[in-house]
């Protein structure tokens, strides 16, 4: 099995906890891709340059000011970081951004004069094939080459599920499995769902169970899975293990077709 990961929050901050998955993550060296954010890297940045960020549906919008300061933090600061840390750990990793190669080729949403935030329009998958082919770690970050030429910032989510449905079209045997700060997708109660169908995605948000940044990463899951994806799972990642247990389905939230599982597993506990 192949696997897509996207870290963000705590999990990428906490040089113990980023370490903690690196390692485990070096035993799954050449299946395994590393996708990563930097939101609060970013916000703080911007905020130093007086900067107020400003967000719709859990995703930024970027300003063409602010853009430079996510490229100047994500593919430089955050990247970096990340990779260096990952050959402490004794991972053999390679820093990209969606500009290498022209990977992620971006739509921009809205005027571009004033905001610089795009949709994925396209992957090339190729530099990733390379890099996994010889054994190494990629570490992306998710900034990429609009329609019209220039930077554009990808919400890290998307990027990690366009990627992981790209490679699935060679192998369908390919999980995405989204870091959070959370342990799942969570009840009122903050309990965790272990299961969410695609069918009721919507009725969640809906109803306000899934809220903000959330809501953008459980869309994120179910299209993931309406575009062929067998398997996504968001759950936090705090010790050594933690990665196999949610791709086991031990725990964190898993999204899957409906036809995949019965009513008495598909979370309707939001009453």
């Amino acid at each position: 099995m192949r696997i897509v990961v996207k870290v963000g929050g705590t999990v990428a901050e906490d040089i113990a906890v980023t370490t903690s998955l690196l390692q485990e993550l070096k035993a799954r060296a050449g299946s395994v891709v590393l996708v990563h954010g930097g939101g609060k890297a970013v916000t703080r940045i911007s905020e130093h340059f007086g900067i107020t960020p400003v967000f719709a549906d859990g995703v930024r919008v970027t300003s063409p000011e602010e853009m430079e300061l996510v490229d100047m933090v994500l593919a430089g600061r955050v990247n970096t970081e990340l990779v260096r840390l990952a050959h402490r750990a004794g991972v053999a990793a390679v820093g990209l951004t969606g500009a290498d190669s022209s990977m992620l080729s971006g739509q921009l949403v809205g005027d571009p004069a004033r905001n610089r935030t795009a949709t994925v329009a396209r992957v090339s998958p190729e530099v990733i094939e390379l890099v996994l082919a010889r054994g190494l770690l990629p570490v992306i970050a998710s900034v990429g080459i609009g329609t019209d030429g220039h930077a554009v910032n990808i919400n890290a989510d998307e990027v990690a599920r366009a990627i992981a449905v790209a490679m699935a079209k060679t192998d369908p045997d390919v999980a995405l499995c989204y870091l959070s700060d959370t342990p799942g997708v969570l009840h009122r109660d903050q309990s965790v769902i272990p299961t969410i169908t695609t069918d009721a995605v919507e009725r969640f948000i809906a109803d306000g169970v899934i809220q903000g940044g959330m809501a953008a990463k459980i869309r994120s899951s179910a299209a993931a899975i309406e575009a062929g994806l067998q398997r996504v799972v968001i759950g936090g990642y705090q010790h050594s293990g933690d990665l196999e247990h949610l791709l086991n389905g031990g725990q964190g939230t898993t999204v899957t077709a409906p036809e995949k599982v019965d009513n008495r597993s598909t979370g309707r506990r939001d009453e």
